[in-house]
């Protein structure tokens, strides 16, 4: 597990309520009670405002403001789609392409592209999903000489590393990298650091609720989750210097 994976466990907000909910006990049996108090409030605080869809849309808005959602039909031709895996797939052994919710994922909109004839080429890219998300296109009827495999990249900068040396070794000059909104960011700037520039095809993003309300969702906290580990994963790979 890589070094982003390990520290995104460490971001969720329900962690950081719960951490604080241990210190203000602490504080508490060792009656510093103000301080104890302070812990607990900025927990349930703090947990509160990330269960708010306005706060979750607000971080989801500053990672996405430059992916805006197009049809498969607004992007140009290129020489082969990139899918990236870490996104949701379907358990179902009988993956439907036509279903709503399948076709809001990473592989759901790369099978639109590919349908669309955006490309005629789709690079399916991570160790522990290529395998799949190719099984799951063969299933949707695209045939196995427009499938390409990278399945041994673990992490965004592998991703990207791994990638690359197949587009070049296929002389693949233009691609369409779809991810989510929220990954692409740090998916796009590990690709520039290798000196490809891509065109980005961000998929639907997964979360469905509001997106100005105050009054706390379950899954409203799950994207201010993800969001917050995009942060942090951006932050990780400026430091080591892989964007």
């Amino acid at each position: 597990m890589g070094l982003v994976q390990q520290l995104g466990r460490l971001t969720h907000p329900a962690l950081h309520a719960a951490l604080l909910l241990v210190i203000g006990i602490f504080f508490i049996y060792r009656r510093r009670y103000g301080a104890g108090a302070s812990a607990i409030a900025l927990g349930v605080l703090w947990l509160a405002l990330c269960s708010a869809p306005t706060f979750a849309t607000w971080l989801q808005n500053g990672l996405e403001r430059r992916y805006a959602q197009r049809d498969a039909s607004g992007y140009p031709k290129v020489d082969a789609i990139v899918v990236l895996g870490g996104g949701k797939l379907s358990n179902d052994p009988d993956w439907d392409s036509d279903n709503p919710d399948m076709q809001a994922t990473r592989l759901g909109f790369g099978l639109q592209l590919f349908q669309d004839g955006r490309a005629g080429t789709l690079l399916l890219s991570g160790a522990d999903q290529a395998l799949k998300m190719a099984h799951r296109l063969q299933q949707a009827g695209v045939p196995d000489a427009a499938l390409i495999i990278e399945g041994a990249s673990r992490n965004t900068h592998q991703n990207a590393l791994y990638s690359i040396a197949i587009m070049r070794q296929r002389k693949l000059r233009n691609v369409l990298l779809v991810t989510s909104g929220i990954h692409m960011p740090r998916a796009e700037a590990s690709f520039a650091r290798e000196g490809v520039t891509v065109i980005p095809a961000p998929a639907p993003d997964e979360y469905q609720g509001p997106s100005s309300s105050w009054w706390p969702r379950r899954s409203a906290l799950t994207l201010s989750a993800r969001c917050l580990r995009e942060y942090l994963g951006m932050w990780v790979y400026r430091v080591r210097g892989w964007v």
